[in-house]
């Protein structure tokens, strides 16, 4: 356990000096806060911060990918990864501490979106409803983590940035949209109804209705785990080759 918090620090420490992390959340921030003011501003605007979580996790359908695209193939591009796997470390260790440390990270730019929370509660006279609002960031959270697992799995699969992050951005879009197999195949279809379950975005927006179902929770987790066990494995590979 202390290899994978040493590695996870370690971690953290790289996201704060690499100038790509910055500019990701910088553009997040910037984003998020120009739609936020948009739509407090609107005549008649309500107090529900739903909306806007959705369209957040959309935006960390690209934010994700590019965060997380640097953990294994930069350590392979430098050839530290090799010095990781002859120390006395798992490769469980080295792939779930470099996860652990970019959910850190994306934990920290969502939770700034707190403030947007913060000054609708103040401009909202009858109050909001922190129920649906706790589910919608916990859906959030657990996409952004899916995400980050499915971008590390994809940097320990070459070492050139740009195409684990080129990868890692395709594989998302492909689950995100799966669940339009649905109605292409009709809702009675047996395979039409495993690629809606298969997909993202309707295990997502679930939590944005301000539901928290197992079946998503499960979901969400089982693409995590997936990822960072077959990321796991690859890296295993290469003790052999």
């Amino acid at each position: 356990m202390s290899n994978l918090l040493t590695i996870t620090r370690r971690e953290i420490g790289a996201f704060f000096g690499s100038p790509v992390f910055w500019v990701l959340a910088t553009a997040f921030m910037v984003f998020s806060g120009f739609v936020f003011s948009i739509i407090i501003t609107r005549p008649g605007a309500q107090a529900d911060m739903l909306p806007l979580l959705g369209l957040y996790g959309t935006v960390l359908l690209f934010v994700a990918p590019l965060m997380s695209m640097r953990l294994l193939s930069e350590e392979q591009r430098s050839g530290t990864l090799e010095l990781l796997m002859t120390s006395p470390i798992d490769d469980w260790q080295v792939v779930w501490g470099k996860w652990l440390g970019a959910f850190v990270m994306l934990s920290v730019i969502v939770a700034l979106t707190l403030f947007h929370v913060a000054v609708m509660l103040r401009l909202a006279t009858e109050g909001m409803d922190l129920g649906p609002l706790a589910a919608s960031y916990l859906g959030l959270l657990l996409l952004g983590a899916a995400l980050l697992a499915i971008g590390v799995l994809t940097s320990s699969m070459t070492q050139n940035q740009v195409v684990a992050g080129f990868l890692a951005v395709m594989t998302v879009l492909i689950l995100w949209f799966l669940p339009l197999g649905k109605d292409l195949l009709g809702s009675e279809s047996a395979v039409g109804a495993t690629l809606a379950y298969m997909g993202l975005s309707d295990h997502y927006f679930n939590f944005g209705q301000g539901l928290i179902d197992s079946r998503d929770v499960l979901y969400m987790v089982s693409v995590v785990v997936g990822s960072l066990f077959l990321a796991t494995r690859i890296l295993e590979s290469r003790r052999w080759r």
